[in-house]
């Protein structure tokens, strides 16, 4: 199991988001990425933080906000998409 690049949720094969030509994309999840494009692409580092760490408290209730923030705002940035050290990997598949 693995991370999407763009969300940070576990994804599996069933999971994973497709390539302009339809083959598998193990980098991002299916929700995040189809057909060679982001869904969502003008979404912005600080939205896709704000709406993890809403979904990370939904699922953990007991979780204080100040924590779940401080987890998906490390953890969001250093993925792929977020990432200019790899801005270029993935655009060409």
């Amino acid at each position: 199991m693995g991370f999407c690049n763009s969300c940070g949720r576990p994804i599996v094969k069933e999971d994973y988001g497709t390539n302009k030509d339809g083959s598998l994309n193990p980098e991002f999840c299916r929700d995040c990425y189809q057909n060679g494009e982001y869904t969502e692409p003008d979404i912005t580092l600080n939205e896709m933080i704000v709406r993890k760490t809403k979904e990370m408290m939904e699922k953990n209730p007991r979780l204080p906000e100040t924590q779940a923030t401080g987890i998906t705002a490390m953890f969001i940035p250093g993925l792929k998409r977020w990432n200019p050290e790899f801005q270029d990997d993935y655009k060409t598949l």
